[in-house]
C-alpha cells in the first residue's frame, strides 16, 4: 500500500517551542510558553519542545539501543515476546497499530469497528519501572506488568531507565505547561500521574521493501494514541505524518534536539474535546531504516477520567462518558495482545 505525499509542514502548523523558557524563566515566560501550547494543543493537537533538559547523550544512547536490539535474529527477539494473554511489555513483531482509526477513536464506541492492520512496525514495549519508594512497587496488580527485558543487554535495561527518568521528569513540566495553559491550577494534572502507568516504547520501520510486488511505505496506518500526552523521539529519517481537521496530510520532520508531544484521547476526554487527539501515521518514503521511542503518559490506576466542568456548557455539553482507567489499560492491554498475537 502507499499513500499519498504529504505536504512540507509549515512552523505555523506544528509549532517548535523553546521549552527552556518554561523550565527556566519566570512567571510571565512560562504563561507565554503555555499559552503557546495551549494553541497548539487546541489546533492540531501536536507540537515540537527544544531546549527540554534531556541530554543529547541519553537521548542517544536510546536510539543506539534501539539499533542493537532490532539487530538481533528474530528468534532472539521473540525470548523476550509477550507470552501470557493480556500482557504488553516485550518484543512485539511486525503487526500494525492497533488503536482506533478515527479522533476520539479509542473513547468513542464506533472505534471498535475499524482498526488498522498490516504495516511494518516492529516494537520493544515497556512499563515504567517502579522504584521502592512507589505506592505500588510490588502491586500484584495485572496492570503493573514487569518488564521483558532481552537477555545479555546490560547497557540496554540501564539506558531504558535512565531515559524513563528523564523523561517522567519532563512529563511533570508539561502537566503544568498544560494545566497553565487550560487555566486550571498549575499541579491539576499532576494529582493523577502520581504514580502512573506510564509505557514507553522502541520503534523500528525497516526501510521499504521494494522487491515487493506493488512495494508499501506504510510503517503505521493513521490512528490515535490512548494516552494523556505522548513524547515521541524520532531519528533524521523523519516519517511521522499528522492529519489536519480539514482532512489534509502534513508532515512532521526531524528537527535535531526536539521532542514531538502530542495530546492523547485521555487529555482529550479530560478537556472535552478542547485539546484534540489527532489522526496521526507513519510512512516510510526513504529506503533506509528508521527508529523512534516514545513515552506514553497515562494517568494513575484509580483515576477516573471525566471531562472538567470548566469545558461543559450549553453549546458544548459532555462528549465523553468517565471511566476508570484501570478498566480502560486493561482493556487497552488485552486488546494490544489479541490483535498483535492471536489474530
Amino acid at each position: 500500500m502507499r499513500y499519498e505525499e504529504a505536504e512540507t509542514v509549515r512552523v505555523e502548523e506544528i509549532p517548535v517551542i523553546d521549552f527552556g523558557k518554561f523550565l527556566k524563566g519566570g512567571a510571565e515566560d512560562r504563561a507565554a510558553i503555555a499559552a503557546q501550547i495551549g494553541e497548539a494543543c487546541e489546533r492540531i493537537g501536536f507540537f515540537y519542545i527544544v531546549n527540554h533538559g534531556v541530554p543529547d547523550a541519553v537521548r542517544e544512547a536510546v536510539l543506539s539501543e534501539a539499533r542493537s536490539f532490532f539487530a538481533r535474529s528474530f528468534d532472539e527477539k521473540m525470548k523476550s515476546a509477550p507470552i501470557e494473554d493480556g500482557q504488553w511489555c516485550g518484543y512485539v513483531p511486525p503487526r500494525g497499530a492497533t488503536e482506533g482509526t478515527k479522533p476520539g477513536g479509542s473513547l468513542r464506541p464506533e472505534a471498535g469497528k475499524s482498526r488498522v492492520s498490516g504495516g511494518t512496525l516492529e516494537q520493544f514495549n515497556m512499563m515504567r519501572v517502579l522504584l521502592a519508594s512507589d505506592p505500588n512497587f510490588g502491586n500484584g496488580d495485572p496492570a503493573f506488568q514487569r518488564n521483558l527485558w532481552p537477555a545479555g543487554a546490560p547497557n540496554f535495561v540501564e539506558t531504558m531507565i535512565v531515559n524513563q527518568r528523564a523523561l517522567l521528569a519532563l512529563s511533570q513540566e508539561l502537566m503544568a505547561a498544560f494545566s497553565l495553559a487550560l487555566g486550571l491550577e498549575e499541579d491539576y494534572f499532576s494529582r493523577f500521574h502520581k504514580s502512573p502507568l506510564s509505557t514507553f516504547g522502541l520503534n523500528f520501520y525497516p526501510a521499504p521493501r521494494q522487491d515487493l510486488q506493488g512495494g508499501s511505505d506504510v510503517g503505521v496506518g493513521a490512528h490515535c494514541d490512548a494516552s494523556t500526552f505522548t513524547v515521541l523521539l524520532q531519528d533524521d529519517v523523519g516519517g511521522l505524518e499528522v492529519q489536519e481537521a480539514s482532512g489534509r496530510w502534513i508532515s512532521a520532520p526531524y528537527v535535531p534536539g526536539a521532542y514531538i508531544i502530542n495530546i492523547g484521547d485521555t487529555m482529550m476526554g479530560w478537556t472535552n474535546g478542547h485539546f484534540v487527539s489527532t489522526l496521526h501515521r507513519v510512512v516510510s518514503r526513504k529506503p533506509v531504516d528508521r527508529y523512534s521511542a516514545t513515552l506514553f503518559m497515562n494517568p494513575d490506576i484509580d483515576v477516573t477520567v471525566e471531562p472538567h466542568k470548566n469545558f461543559i456548557t450549553d453549546e458544548n455539553p459532555a462528549q465523553f462518558e468517565p471511566f476508570n482507567n484501570e478498566e480502560y489499560m486493561k482493556r487497552f492491554f488485552v486488546k494490544f495482545y489479541d490483535n498483535m498475537f492471536k489474530s
